[in-house]
């Protein structure tokens, strides 16, 4: 796992990501995603929700975009959208590749400096804490991890293929969203 290196900086840790080539596997561009200093919430995928020129541009970043402007009432500069793999990766390679990528993320969490982690989905949680728990016990809930809170949540592909399960979603959010303008 590459947790070790050096990067003074966001920009030249997104340069860093840009040019990686710790994956053969690759099969698509590097993307940093969106790494906001002192971010409110960081969202966290197992793929980048935003394309190569960072817009909103599939229905699921659009749906992101909407439950963060709505929902939150956060403005896009407020949150950090990232992933755990930073480019398209066949599904048979992506745990080692996420083991590659994994101290990229460690610093941009280190640079968006957040307390919370919405975690968009089961892969994102299992690959992130290792944990072995059955995700319906710990979807919608705020968890402890590394000093860190995190709120698992449904994948937003699994939110486009059944919108019956927004509702749910929409009521996860409001607990997260009452947690944080609690404290």
């Amino acid at each position: 796992m590459q947790k070790g290196f050096q990067s003074p900086n966001s920009q030249n840790l997104k340069s860093l990501i840009e040019s990686c080539k710790l994956c053969a596997q690759k099969s698509s561009l590097a993307s940093a995603g969106l790494c906001n200093q002192n971010s409110q919430l960081v969202f966290l995928s197992l793929l980048p929700i935003l394309d190569s020129q960072m817009r909103f541009a599939s229905k699921g970043a659009q749906m992101l975009k909407n439950i963060i402007e709505r929902v939150f009432g956060l403005n896009v500069q407020n949150v950090s959208i990232l992933s755990l793999l930073k480019c398209e990766i066949p599904q048979a390679a992506q745990k080692n590749c996420v083991e590659s990528c994994m101290g990229y993320f460690l610093k941009q969490i280190e640079f968006a400096q957040s307390k919370v982690i919405v975690l968009l989905g089961a892969e994102a949680y299992f690959y992130l804490t290792q944990d072995g728990s059955c995700y319906e016990n710990v979807q919608g809930k705020i968890l402890e991890w590394n000093h860190l809170k995190l709120f698992p949540t449904f994948n937003l592909n699994q939110l486009l293929r059944k919108p019956e399960l927004k509702i749910q979603a929409h009521k996860e959010f409001l607990t997260l969203k009452e947690s944080l303008f609690k404290d």
